[in-house]
């Protein structure tokens, strides 16, 4: 007897545990001779396929969690995922190596600190092109460790304009007697100054220890500073050079 399934409905049913009462029925129909006096199989009779608890089997190969069931002999299927290779090391020169050193805190990109140190060498080679006072000036106004550093490990063409301004000073109020600009108690080495630019407004007082005024000059001309003074008073000069 037929039970008139086709095979895809057939297997649809078999994977959802349904088809067992109707296999059960099929075999009830085409049992034994009655007058042999075999019992007749009933659907009851057939253990029904056990079923997961949505109703449908397990699959091939997975542990009712859905997680790879373990080979024979106890070693797990290889599930085809490979593990993430580790990210490669960034590599750096010498001079590199001398720059970063104490500057990349931890979880920091050392190549975005370097990528910092190389742009203020770029600024400062563009401005050199065109006019290196104003890198002295640059330098001498806004002095910093990192672009110090920068120079020195990076831009070793920018060092002639870093040992000029480490001579010079900006404007503000100086004691005269050790070259010490951006400290706390500021302070110049006496000798012959030069302002950066002969800016309208420029000027520079020259006063003794007692208080008394040597001079006021306003910057058109290299200016002495010598051992007799004590103190003195620049303003909106931009920056002297040491001549």
């Amino acid at each position: 007897m037929k039970t008139g399934l086709g095979k895809p409905v057939a297997a649809r049913l078999l994977a959802a545990g349904l088809l067992v009462p109707l296999l059960g029925t099929a075999t009830a129909c085409s049992s034994s001779d009655p007058g042999q006096g075999t019992p007749k199989a009933t659907a009851s009779s057939i253990p029904s396929a056990p079923s997961s608890p949505s109703g449908g089997g397990s699959a091939a190969g997975e542990s009712p969690s859905g997680a790879p069931s373990a080979a024979p002999g106890g070693e797990e299927q290889p599930t085809g995922e490979q593990s993430p290779q580790p990210a490669p090391q960034p590599t750096f020169n010498d001079a590199e190596k001398v720059f970063l050193e104490g500057k990349v805190p931890e979880g920091v990109d050392p190549n975005a600190v370097l990528q910092v140190g190389q742009e203020r060498c770029d600024v400062l080679l563009s401005a050199k092109a065109s006019d290196p006072e104003a890198v002295v000036s640059e330098l001498i106004t806004n002095p910093s460790a990192e672009m110090t550093d920068a120079i020195n490990a990076l831009c070793a063409d920018l060092l002639p304009e870093l040992e000029a301004s480490a001579l010079g000073f900006p404007d503000g109020v100086f004691n005269v007697g050790e070259p010490a600009p951006h400290a706390e108690e500021p302070s110049i080495a006496p000798g012959t100054y030069r302002a950066y630019t002969g800016i309208d407004g420029c000027s520079i007082s020259i006063y003794t220890g007692s208080g008394a005024l040597i001079g006021n000059y306003d910057g058109s001309a290299p200016v002495t500073i010598g051992t007799d003074a004590a103190r003195v008073d620049s303003s909106q000069c931009h920056s002297w050079f040491r001549s």
